[in-house]
Formats: C-alpha cells, sequence, structure tokens
C-alpha cells in the first residue's frame, strides 16, 4: 500500500511519501510491507512479539520498523501512539530498498548521498544495529514528539508551496536527531565522565534550535568552563561550543540537501537567529555558502 500524503490545492498534483498517524491504539499500518515506520509511544504499555522476541515496552518509548519488519502488539493498558510511515526515496530517489538493503550506498562514504544515508543506515538488511525498540528519557521523547507534530502539521495544513520540502526537512531533522542520540559512538570501556558529557551532548542535540551559550551549560551542568571544555576535547576532540557548532552545521547541511526552504528558516532551525551570521559560518567551515551548497 502506498502511504503517502496528497496535495489538496487544485491543479498541483503532488504526492509526498510520508503519512503521519496518531491514535489511541496500535497503529493500523505498523505492519505495511512498503515503508518504513517511525512509532513513538507517548503512554501505556504494549506487548510485543518482535524477531521472534517477546518484550514489554513501557511509554515514552520510539520503535522503529523496516518495510521487512512483522510485529505482533498488545496493548496492555490504554496507549497513545504517533506514527510516520515513508518510502526512503522521500529523502533521496536514489534511496530504494533494493540499494539500501544491499549495503552499496555504503561506498559513498565522504559525500553527501552519505550524509544521508546515515539517517536510514540503520533500517537496512546489513545494518548493524540490533536494537530498534527503545525506552526513552522525557526530554528526548518531546524533541521527538515536537518533529512529528510538525512534520504532521505541514502534511495536513499545506500552508504554503514549501510544505512538500518543509515536512520532508522535519522527518530528516528527526532521523537525524535519533542518530545523533540513541546511536552516537560510545567508547568500548566507558570513562567515569562519560556519563556527564552524553548527558551534555543529549541537551545539545535537543535544544539545537535554541540560543545556547556557554554560561547557560555551565549554570544547568554545574560545570566551569574549563573543567566543561576539557571534558568536550577529552570525547570529541573540540571544544563544547566547537561540538555544538558542528552538530548545527551537519544538520543545515541535511535541511539543505535537495529542498527549497528558505535559508533563512534553515538558519533558523539550527539555533542561527542572523541568516547572515549563519552563511558566514557555513561558509567558514564548509567553503560554500549555504545556496552554493545547495546548488554546487
Amino acid at each position: 500500500m502506498r502511504l503517502c500524503t496528497e496535495c489538496h490545492w487544485d491543479g498541483w498534483d503532488r504526492i509526498v511519501d510520508i503519512l503521519p498517524e496518531r491514535c489511541d491504539g496500535i497503529p493500523e499500518h505498523v505492519n505495511d510491507d512498503e515503508n518504513y515506520k517511525i512509532v513513538l509511544l507517548e503512554k501505556g504499555t504494549i506487548d510485543l512479539t518482535f524477531r521472534g522476541k517477546k518484550r514489554t515496552v513501557k511509554g515514552p518509548a520510539l520503535i522503529e520498523l523496516s518495510q521487512r519488519d512483522r510485529i505482533d502488539a498488545k496493548a496492555r493498558t490504554n496507549i497513545k501512539t504517533y506514527a510516520l510511515y515513508f518510502n526512503p526515496t522521500v529523502i533521496r530517489e536514489e534511496f530504494t530498498y533494493e540499494k539500501i538493503d544491499s549495503g552499496e550506498l555504503k561506498s559513498t562514504w565522504g559525500t553527501s548521498v552519505y550524509q544521508d544515508y546515515v539517517l536510514v543506515e540503520r533500517f537496512s538488511a546489513v545494518s548493524e544495529f540490533s536494537v530498534d525498540i527503545f525506552e526513552l528519557p522525557l526530554n528526548s521523547f518531546k524533541r521527538m514528539k515536537e518533529l512529528f507534530v510538525s512534520c504532521e502539521k505541514e502534511l495536513l495544513s499545506q500552508r504554503d508551496g514549501f510544505w512538500p520540502c518543509r515536512s520532508r526537512s522535519y522527518l530528516m531533522e528527526l532521523l537525524y536527531f535519533i542518530v545523533y542520540t540513541l546511536f552516537a559512538e560510545t567508547p568500548e570501556v566507558e570513562s567515569p565522565d562519560q556519563d556527564d558529557f552524553s548527558k551534555i551532548t543529549e541537551y545539545l542535540n535537543e535544544h539545537i534550535e535554541e540560543q545556547i551559550t556557554l554560561d547557560m551549560i555551565t549554570k544547568k551542568f554545574a560545570i566551569n568552563r574549563n573543567k566543561l571544555n576539557a571534558l568536550f576535547v577529552k570525547h570529541s576532540s573540540m571544544t563544547c561550543m566547537s561540538y555544538l557548532q558542528k552538530l548545527r552545521i551537519d544538520l543545515a547541511k541535511i535541511l539543505l540537501s535537495k529542498t527549497e526552504i528558505p535559508i533563512s528558516e534553515v538558519s533558523a532551525r539550527v539555533g542561527f537567529a542572523d541568516p547572515n551570521y549563519f552563511t558566514k559560518l557555513f561558509k567558514k567551515t564548509t567553503g560554500v555558502t549555504p545556496s552554493k551548497y545547495r546548488y554546487p
């Protein structure tokens, strides 16, 4: 079944292969075999049989399913869920299931194609990730729900001509958030301060669109500047604000890639209130302006 959103504008036959669903129960199309599924469990408890294993999942939680996955899900209590169904070609035309499942896109390392492939890599048949169900911290769930609602709003309201690009960009931002919060690399042996580093980086990801200063971080986590930067240099080889800047520029690259949303909007989405400063910083970091990056 093609799960998609059709344009309701007269004379514009645009279709976007993303469909949102929210319900007080198990999502209707959770076992659809033609789409990837992102399911957010806000509250309640579900008993799942997934890949031959039984598991009880309590909200807030994230469940990710590929087009191959089938689950037997039963609600143990009253539940509330949010689901996004999407075909990976909505991110890039070349992202067919055959190419993703074969692993051939790994060979595009170092290109903008690989940058986008990372967003869906874990759905592939050859993915090294075996865990697709996560019980979430409340703040992480809140951010994921915000991105779901933003995507849903664009798809349903279609408020202007940018709605196809904007809804796609919110899906990509949600995937980006998941990658950089749940699938971030961790060392085999955690150091005593690894937990502090993880908590701060999670905060940066959760609030990436907000105005964040070094003073805000030091006060929130009761840590002085020198110790904070020493912590980040140890675990990421860069200072805290440099780390945040990299997160923002990486997300900006994704939002610029194959979308037409205004650069000023991209700037705001990644935490820069001044589009001119964003352009200057983006060029300093990447060697090209945002518009040049979008249209090389």
